[in-house]
C-alpha cells in the first residue's frame, strides 16, 4: 500500500504550524469546525493525534471552508484507501448507463466469467459492490503480476466464505474488496465489443476522470493491469469533493461555470440507495457510526440517517487511514477530510462531529439570511415581472433585461453560492412577499 502522502505543486515542503492556510470563509461562523480540527491535531476528541489533514466544505458546490492543519498543505494528495470504492462505484454505474454489452446491477458475474460456478454462479454486480457476495478475501486483487481478468479467474477457484452455517451468496455482509475486483473484471468485458475487453483505467479516464477534469486522482496501486478498485486510488480534497458533489446533484456537477453530466440521475441515486437486505447477518464491518446497523451500504458508499419518509440524509466514503468524504443532503453540504496519516477508527466519530458542526454553522447562516432587493434590474420598479425575467436570464448566463440595465448578481440570498437553485426559490418567495430562503 502507499507508504505516505505526497505534495503537489510549488508547496512541496510540509508546514509544521497548526494551521497552514485558508480560503475566504464567507459569512458563516465555522469556529466550532476549526476547534474540532485543532483538537484532533492535539489529540483531543480522538484516540491518537492526527498529524495532518486538509478539511474542505462545499455548500451547493461552492467552497465555504478550506484549511490545512498540522503537517498538511492545501491540495496535498493522499491515499484514499477504501474511499476508492465510491470512485469505482461511479465507474460501474457509468456502465449501467451505457455499455457495449448488456450490463446492470443485476447482471451475474457468471454471465461473462463462466468460471464462477456452483455457489458463486448467482453472484450479481449489486452483491459484489455491496459486500454480500460471500467471496473470500484473496491476495489476487493486489497481485501486480496478474491482469484483472486473471485475478477474477483465480478468485473463481477459491472456496466461498460461510457465516453462521450459511454459504450462499447474499446470506451475510462481509466488508472487503475481493468481490469488487471481480465486478471490475466484468466491467472491462462489457465496456468493449465481444472479445475485446477495455482496461479499467481506460474506462475510468474516459467516463469519470475526464468529465470531472481530474488531474491528480488515479489508481496508483497495484498495477495498471490489475488496479485495486476497492482501495487503490490517491486523490486530494478538491478533486474528491467534485465526485461527491456530482453524486449529491444526481449525476451532474458544475465545473468552470458549465454543468457537466457524468451519470444519469438514476445511477447517481443508486450509489446512495441501500443495496443490502435489512437485517442481513454481519460477518465483519469497520463502520461504527451509531445511526447505522453496520451493513447500511449503497453501491460503494456507506449510508447514514434517513428522514421520516426514508430518504437518505447523510452518507460517507471512508478509507482505512482516515481519508473521508461525506454528503449532507438536507443542507446541501459536501465535506472532505483528506489524510492518510491516521485510521478510520480514530476519525469516524470526529467526522460526525465536524459534519454536525458544519451543519450547525450553515443553518445559523440560513436563519439570518438577508435577501437582496427584488428590483433585480434596478429600474426602480418592485414587484415587476420584468425582474423575474431578468433574474432568470442572468441565472442562465444571459443578458440583463432590459439589456442596458444594471442587474444585481445572482446570489440573491447572499449565501456565497452562485448558480444555486435556492436563489431562484428565494427570489420567487420574496417576490410573492414571503420569507428569504
Amino acid at each position: 500500500m502507499k507508504p505516505a502522502s505526497r505534495i503537489v505543486g510549488a508547496a512541496s515542503i510540509p508546514v509544521m504550524s497548526l494551521c497552514f492556510a485558508a480560503t475566504a470563509q464567507g459569512p458563516c461562523d465555522f469556529s466550532e469546525v476549526t476547534q474540532l480540527a485543532n483538537d484532533a491535531v492535539a489529540g483531543i476528541g480522538v484516540e491518537t493525534p492526527v498529524p495532518g489533514f486538509e478539511l474542505l466544505l462545499l455548500r451547493d458546490g461552492t467552497p465555504v471552508y478550506r484549511r490545512a492543519f498540522g503537517t498538511a498543505t492545501l491540495g496535498q494528495v493522499y491515499a484514499a484507501d477504501s474511499a476508492t470504492k465510491t470512485i469505482s462505484a461511479a465507474v460501474i454505474m457509468s456502465l449501467v448507463d451505457q455499455s457495449a454489452q448488456p450490463f446492470s446491477l443485476d447482471t451475474r458475474v457468471s454471465d461473462y466469467i463462466p468460471q464462477f460456478t456452483g455457489l458463486k454462479q448467482p453472484i450479481t454486480i449489486r452483491q459484489a459492490f455491496s459486500h454480500t457476495s460471500n467471496l473470500r478475501s484473496s491476495n489476487a486483487i493486489n497481485n501486480p503480476s496478474l491482469t484483472m481478468q486473471q485475478a477474477a479467474i483465480e478468485i473463481a477457484g477459491d472456496p466461498v466464505r460461510c457465516f453462521q452455517g450459511a454459504c450462499g451468496t447474499g446470506t451475510s455482509f462481509s466488508y472487503g474488496g475481493t468481490s469488487m475486483q471481480v465486478a471490475g473484471a466484468v466491467a472491462e468485458i462489457v465496456a468493449g465489443a465481444s472479445g475485446s475487453p477495455v482496461s479499467w483505467n481506460t474506462i475510468f479516464q474516459q467516463r469519470i476522470a475526464g468529465p470531472l477534469q481530474w488531474t491528480l486522482t488515479n489508481y496508483y496501486f497495484s498495477s495498471a493491469a490489475n488496479p485495486l478498485i476497492g482501495g487503490g486510488c490517491e486523490s486530494n480534497a478538491p478533486e474528491f469533493a467534485r465526485l461527491m458533489e456530482m453524486i449529491r446533484r444526481d449525476g451532474e456537477v458544475r465545473i468552470n461555470g458549465q454543468d457537466v453530466r457524468v451519470l444519469s440521475p438514476s445511477s447517481a441515486r443508486a450509489i446512495v440507495t441501500r443495496q443490502t437486505p435489512k437485517g442481513i447477518p454481519i460477518a465483519n464491518t469497520p463502520f461504527i457510526d451509531p445511526p447505522t446497523d453496520g451493513a447500511d451500504y449503497g453501491v460503494g458508499m456507506w449510508l447514514g440517517e434517513r428522514d421520516a419518509d426514508g430518504d437518505i440524509q447523510w452518507c460517507i466514503a471512508a478509507g482505512a487511514r482516515g481519508f473521508s468524504s461525506w454528503i449532507d443532503f438536507d443542507d446541501r453540504i459536501v465535506g472532505v477530510f483528506a489524510t492518510d496519516l491516521t485510521s478510520s477508527q480514530n476519525t469516524q466519530l470526529l467526522m460526525r462531529a465536524i459534519a454536525t458542526a458544519a451543519q450547525n454553522a450553515i443553518r445559523a447562516c440560513d436563519a439570518t439570511r438577508v435577501c437582496d432587493s427584488i428590483d433585480f434590474n434596478n429600474d426602480g420598479s418592485s414587484f415587476d415581472p420584468q425582474d423575474i425575467a431578468a433574474y432568470l436570464s442572468v441565472f442562465s448566463e444571459g443578458p440583463c433585461i432590459p439589456v442596458q440595465a444594471a442587474c444585481n448578481d445572482i446570489d440573491f440570498n447572499n449565501d456565497g453560492s452562485l448558480f444555486d437553485p435556492r436563489d431562484i426559490d428565494a427570489f420567487l418567495s420574496v417576490f410573492s412577499e414571503g420569507p428569504c430562503f
